[in-house]
């Protein structure tokens, strides 16, 4: 019986740690990100029938989209190091109250990196993807490829993997394009372009200025054939 109690007295309150831990640490992780955005969107609407920027560290980091994709209303949201399932749980919140035009989705590789399989992440993106056109069938969408980055070398199988189904999906359905940017931030070996990037060697993970110059180069012609391929005013 003294043994019980010392277990009760010791280890629950361990327990109860743990299961908060997992909740800080789960889907309400980014909550106070999610909140800052809202009361951001009340004191001073964002326009609508926008192009959104969603997703997550690396939509962040784009802070010259506004400048980037002119004369297009931009609206960035990206937020923390987000996953798919994040982007998902959030959209009532910070995507579809915009009723955007264009998306440009750039989430993914927080999945793979955590142990996630290609096919599930694709199917986060195909739902976000369904719930947007359930109101404009038309809405375009320019869906980022899975970085690989070196510090997900470990991770790159799944990436392509990952890559290869995103490419088909998108490929398959109307105003919806497939970015590879890995073409202009890495060699053709691979080989991660150091100027391309925040970090550096093995720890190298995010676009630099000058790698999110590159990106333009290569997303922005797709842009202004997705944007002028959707309508906000369709049903």
């Amino acid at each position: 019986m003294k043994l019980f109690t010392y277990l009760l007295i010791f280890i629950a309150p361990w327990v109860g740690a743990q299961e908060t831990a997992t909740k800080v640490s789960g889907k309400d992780r980014y909550a106070a990100d999610i909140a800052k955005f809202v009361a951001q969107d009340k004191a001073t609407p964002p326009p609508q029938n926008a192009l959104l920027i969603a997703g997550s560290s690396s939509a962040r980091y784009w802070i010259t989209a506004a400048e980037d994709f002119k004369p297009y209303p931009v609206i960035n949201r990206g937020f923390g190091g987000s996953k798919t399932t994040e982007v998902l749980s959030t959209m009532d919140r910070i995507a579809l109250p915009y009723h955007p035009r264009l998306v440009i989705y750039f989430a993914g590789t927080n999945d793979l990196a955590g142990g996630s399989k290609a096919e599930d992440v694709l199917e986060n993106i195909r739902q976000y993807v369904e719930r947007l056109r359930k109101e404009n069938s038309k809405t375009g969408f320019v869906i980022m490829a899975g970085l690989k980055s070196p510090k997900r070398k470990p991770h790159w199988a799944e990436f392509d993997k990952f890559n290869d189904l995103l490419q088909k999906f998108c490929a398959a359905g109307k105003n919806l394009y497939y970015m590879d940017h890995n073409k202009v931030m890495n060699k053709p070996n691979g080989e991660a372009i150091a100027d391309y990037y925040r970090e550096e060697g093995d720890s190298a993970l995010h676009a630099s200025a000058a790698g999110y110059t590159e990106i333009v180069k290569l997303v922005r012609p797709v842009v202004d054939k997705a944007w002028a391929a959707s309508d906000p005013a369709a049903k």
